[in-house]
């Protein structure tokens, strides 16, 4: 639990549920009990919840209860069955994804300074044919971003975004790839959709001047990232009362605003931004908690492919030599249910994700 405000598991909760802020983490099975419900339409089930409220005073407590319980107990009924609603209905198809099994996003830097494969694919010719290889191994997505966000990248003029992405994204869209942007500025969303992207993924959460308007404009689909602060200065000193619950508010704003600027509710997914403007231990608390995130009622995307935390829980491993810790935590996205993973490694991933989906089929 958190090292700076620990949650703690009580026998009763101070209130009902949803007499106060509450949220709901699902509890997946390796095995389905009688009566378990489905999370999110896909291949993980449930039938107990740990119920997490939050005091007047910003503490937090927990308690594991069956869902059937939550129901009957909580001081609002219909809040109750919304929630365990919002956990279990199927996600409509995303970008023409189908929700019901997980996706891999490849993600390709064509920038000299992202922090695991900065300049490596620099050439228009070497980025297309990285995004063709990664979709002949099992990515549904090639993710292409022209700006570092590593912590304490240094922003660089929309002209060289621009100048970097926008051969690769033509070129692999016309041989068919679904292409998604990685990108926070609105005049390069524009450009990038224009020019065949299929999907707009923001790390800024849309919170750039004028990012809503253009991503309602172009018709594409989003996914929303958390971040405490800019890639500027994420790291410096993150902190959270309970960060899992802290994103997902997070999060739950954006969507509220994205819909407000015309953007329907089966075009938005989400990403609680794994590493950025956290530290180890926020990580990890998110990975224990993402089902929560599941609540939202949006498809969810996990990307924590090579990222420094697994590093620092290992042995200080450089970025290229993180590959055993990107699976595990990817394996973990998909035991919470997550649709989509976004990783460097693409048929590394796509082996262990066969092999883990396949040990769920035979349960």
């Amino acid at each position: 639990m958190s090292d700076y405000a620990p949650i703690s598991y009580k026998a009763a909760l101070t209130l009902p549920p949803f007499a106060c802020p509450t949220w709901i983490r699902p509890l997946v099975q390796n095995i389905p009990l009688d009566g378990s419900l489905t999370l999110a339409g896909g291949w993980r089930q449930f039938s107990h919840v740990d119920v997490v409220q939050r005091d007047d005073d910003n503490s937090y407590a927990a308690r594991r209860m069956h869902v059937d319980a939550v129901i009957s107990a909580a001081d609002d009924r219909n809040k109750a069955v919304a929630a365990i609603e919002h956990l279990t209905m199927p996600r409509a198809g995303f970008a023409g994804l189908a929700m019901n099994q997980p996706h891999i996003m490849g993600i390709l830097n064509v920038t000299p300074d992202s922090f695991s494969d900065g300049g490596q694919h620099n050439a228009p010719v070497k980025a297309i044919a990285a995004g063709a290889a990664m979709q002949a191994a099992g990515a549904s997505i090639i993710d292409i971003g022209g700006e570092s966000t590593r912590p304490g990248a240094e922003p660089i003029t929309r002209n060289q975004e621009l100048a970097r992405i926008l051969p690769p994204i033509t070129g692999l869209a016309k041989a068919g790839a679904l292409v998604s942007v990685d990108t926070r500025h609105a005049d390069v969303m524009t450009r990038a959709t224009t020019a065949g992207a299929g999907i707009i993924n923001d790390v800024g959460g849309l919170r750039a001047d004028g990012a809503l308007g253009a991503a309602s404009d172009s018709g594409a689909p989003v996914i929303i990232m958390h971040m405490q602060g800019t890639p500027e200065s994420m790291q410096n000193n993150p902190h959270y009362g309970f960060a899992p619950v802290e994103i997902y508010e997070f999060l739950e704003a954006r969507i509220s605003a994205a819909i407000d600027a015309g953007i329907p509710r089966d075009k938005i997914a989400v990403d609680p931004g794994f590493g950025f403007g956290k530290t180890l231990t926020h990580n990890m608390e998110l990975m224990n908690w993402f089902g929560m995130l599941h609540g939202l009622g949006v498809p969810l995307l996990l990307g924590a492919s090579r990222k420094s935390t697994i590093a620092k829980i290992s042995q200080d491993e450089g970025a290229g030599d993180r590959l055993a810790g990107s699976i595990t935590l990817a394996l973990q996205g998909i035991h919470e249910g997550a649709q989509m993973i976004r990783v460097h490694d693409v048929p590394e991933t796509a082996q262990a994700i066969a092999v883990q989906m396949a040990l769920y089929d035979a349960t």
